[in-house]
């Protein structure tokens, strides 16, 4: 680890002044790898148990595709997958969760990134909408694709004007409302939680063509 962040502390003082980042027209490739804390599907959000189950931390991989259309502005598709276990409970500290089984995650994603300058730490804010393919690998319990909206922020540092290194950090909320019950879309009826919420801390290299 200390060898990584020496390479990137030479590699950033070494790179001539990245002025071309950012250039209206041009694509952006990030292959992306990244940890995702769960959360937990209250008791009666799901017709496959009668408990809280929670989504356990896991990691996560998939790509980035942005097209910039201005400096600034970009147009930004994501997928991106995980597995994760299904243990019982919610995350207590010690809480002793004995695991139920295991879950996968594919999701696909589409949104707008706004940058900000073009020097080589450039920040941005991100946000967007998409769909979550949850499939459990349980006996009694059945895949299922649900709407998701994304937010949040990150920073790319550039070592070239075509090569820098992405952090983001994202909430995913995934609504789980049952369609067993008489709420709509905001109400909170008799049980807590009608979303899944993924916070994701992920690390990519972008491309620029």
């Amino acid at each position: 680890m200390r060898r990584m962040w020496a390479v990137l502390a030479v590699l950033s003082m070494a790179a001539p002044a990245a002025l071309a980042q950012g250039r209206a027209g041009s694509i952006e490739l990030t292959p992306t790898v990244g940890y995702w804390f769960g959360d937990t599907l209250a008791r009666g959000t799901v017709n496959a148990f009668d408990f809280d189950v929670t989504v356990d931390d896991t990691t996560a991989a998939g790509v980035r595709v942005s097209y910039r259309f201005t400096e600034n502005w970009a147009l930004e598709g994501a997928l991106m997958r995980f597995n994760a276990d299904l243990v019982t409970g919610r995350k207590e500290l010690f809480g002793g969760a004995e695991k139920l089984g295991e879950i996968r995650g594919d999701v696909a994603e589409i949104g707008f990134e706004g940058s900000f300058g073009r020097s080589r730490l450039v920040p941005f804010l991100a946000g967007g909408i998409g769909a979550m393919r949850l499939d459990p690998s349980m006996a009694n319990a059945s895949s299922d694709t649900r709407f998701v909206g994304h937010l949040g922020a990150g920073f790319k540092l550039f070592f070239t004007p075509n090569v820098a290194l992405r952090f983001d950090w994202r909430g995913h909320s995934a609504n789980v409302r049952s369609g067993s019950d008489d709420c709509d879309w905001w109400e909170r009826c008799s049980y807590d939680d009608r979303w899944l919420t993924f916070k994701e801390l992920s690390l990519g290299l972008t491309l620029a063509f």
